[in-house]
């Protein structure tokens, strides 16, 4: 069982966010802010209490940093409440809470259920991450790819492109050859 605020907490500081835990009502609530993004996450035991709890935790979260939010200006249109669970719950009860996210009033939300590893919090916090793939060439192999490529556009000229003996006027004329 992970510690769904502390992994959150960390995932979000390495996307540039500030984080702060809150106390709110009987536990606390991980607040994060960047230059354009307020946000608010809430761990809920279990997929029914996010159902039953989500709007009454938005209006308490408003009510109680609303002051906050109107010193905000810009960002005030960009308030985020994530509710997740790590609990397991059905197929049904997956898609109900996803629902949740479809509610654009007051805030914008995140909700799941069944949050139990750093993937899971990682793939439900995505729409507020830094982009996670960064592509990367290989060094190796880049004459061959570069080969390839020019073989499938234009046969002839792969097997001289590379070549110092020959013009480079005249690989251009082959690749204008192509097929």
């Amino acid at each position: 069982m992970i510690d769904i605020l502390s992994v959150a907490q960390a995932l979000l500081r390495e996307s540039g966010y500030g984080t702060r835990l809150l106390p709110f009502g009987e536990g606390s609530l991980l607040s994060f802010e960047d230059e354009s993004i307020l946000g608010f996450c809430c761990v809920f035991p279990d997929a029914e209490l996010i159902l039953g709890e989500w709007q009454r935790t938005e209006t308490a979260l408003l009510h109680q940093y609303g002051g906050r939010f109107r010193v905000a200006r810009e960002k005030a249109w960009n308030i985020y409440c994530v509710f997740l669970s790590d609990a397991a719950a059905d197929s049904v009860l997956t898609r109900e809470v996803a629902w949740v996210e479809e509610n654009q009033e007051r805030t914008r939300k995140i909700a799941a259920c069944s949050v139990s590893t750093r993937e899971a919090v990682q793939r439900a916090l995505l729409p507020l991450l830094r982009l996670q793939y960064s592509p990367a060439l290989q060094v190796e192999g880049i004459t061959e790819r570069l080969l390839q490529r020019i073989e499938a556009i234009a046969p002839n000229a792969a097997k001289v492109a590379l070549k110092e003996d020959v013009a480079p006027i005249e690989v251009v004329r082959l690749l204008g050859d192509i097929q």
